[in-house]
Order: C-alpha cells, then sequence, then structure tokens
C-alpha cells in the first residue's frame, strides 16, 4: 500500500511518513528525518551553516552538525543549543545579535509565534506571547532582515540521488507574516 499526502498540514509532518513505515505503508515524499532537518526552521539553519551556506545572525550562529559525507546528523544537544528558553537568554541573544531581531517558535506558522521586537525594552512581552501562541515549540532569536523578498524553491528527489528544482516563488506580499500571495516564477 502507498499513500500520497498531497499538501498542507499532514504532508508536512515528520510523524506521518514515520506512523505509515511502522504499518508498512509507502509513503511519497521525503523521509520523516529529512522532513524535520528542512521543515523546522532551527534545524534547517544548522543544515545550511553545516553546508556553508550563509546565514542570518541567529541564536544558533555558527553551530553546524555531524556531516558523514552522507547523512547529517542533529543530536538534540545540539538543536537545544540554537534555542532560547527563558526571557534572560532570549535577551543575551537579542544584545549579542543587535536590536531589531524577531522571536520564532520553530513550530510555528501561518502568521502564529513570530514577533518583530525593536529594543530590549519589548523583548519580555513579546518572548511570552510567542510562547502562549505556540505552546511548547522551540524557540529561538534572528536578526531581522530589512526589505527582503521571501523567496522559496521547488526541488523534487528521487531515492537515487537525482533532485531538480522546479520553480521558484516570491512569497513576499504578506500580512501580519502570513503568506497571501505565491507568485511563479520568481
Amino acid at each position: 500500500m502507498t499513500l500520497w499526502a498531497g499538501w498542507g498540514h499532514a504532508s508536512e509532518n515528520p510523524k506521518l511518513p514515520e506512523l505509515l513505515h511502522k504499518r508498512d505503508i509507502a509513503f511519497i515524499g521525503p523521509s520523516e528525518r529529512a522532513m524535520w532537518a528542512l521543515g523546522d526552521k532551527i534545524a534547517s539553519s544548522i543544515v545550511a551553516q553545516t553546508a556553508d551556506v550563509p546565514t542570518l545572525p541567529w541564536s544558533g550562529a555558527d553551530l553546524k552538525a555531524h556531516y558523514s559525507g552522507k547523512k547529517i546528523k542533529i543530536s538534540s544537544e545540539l538543536f537545544k543549543k540554537g534555542c532560547v528558553s527563558t526571557v534572560e537568554e532570549s535577551l543575551a541573544a537579542a544584545k549579542k545579535i543587535g536590536f531589531p531581531v524577531m522571536v520564532k517558535a520553530s513550530e510555528g506558522g501561518g502568521g502564529k509565534g513570530i514577533r518583530k521586537v525593536e529594543n530590549a525594552e519589548e523583548l519580555p512581552t513579546l518572548f511570552r506571547q510567542v510562547q502562549a501562541e505556540v505552546p511548547g515549540s522551540p524557540i529561538f532569536i534572528m536578526k531581522l532582515a530589512k526589505c527582503a523578498r521571501h523567496l522559496e524553491v521547488q526541488l523534487l528527489a528521487d531515492n537515487y540521488g537525482n533532485a531538480i528544482s522546479l520553480f521558484g516563488r516570491d512569497c513576499s506580499i504578506q500580512r501580519r507574516h502570513q503568506k497571501i500571495i505565491e507568485e511563479a516564477l520568481a
């Protein structure tokens, strides 16, 4: 038996391929590890840094995972080093990065779990808002990218190491950090 989840929340949840695999159902899509490593905001930033892709300054800047030549291993200890779990930790990270910053819930999305912080006085309230909006989510601090575009690239890969870029999308038209329009080709 085989399952294709289409698009939306189920298709982006790393638990789906894991649960299907346990029931001997083939999942048409990425493995749970690949989905987590590239779908989680903290893990994907660590993967990018491991591949020497430039990233904005953030609370996990300079963290690199173990790369064996085939697989990237992000330990839970390494992942936690990119997170902030208290107001004090978030303030220290924000001061190191420099204001303005974004407080972001790793599991947030659709405009939830993200706040722009202009100065240290605003941070405690906005940090707690992010915590409340996405309960239990790891949180990180990232430098605000002013006047930036939100571009996405669709990739297609198989189990044999073949990969292609299908196209890019410009998702810069947003309201409250939530995409309104995805325009292709970017």
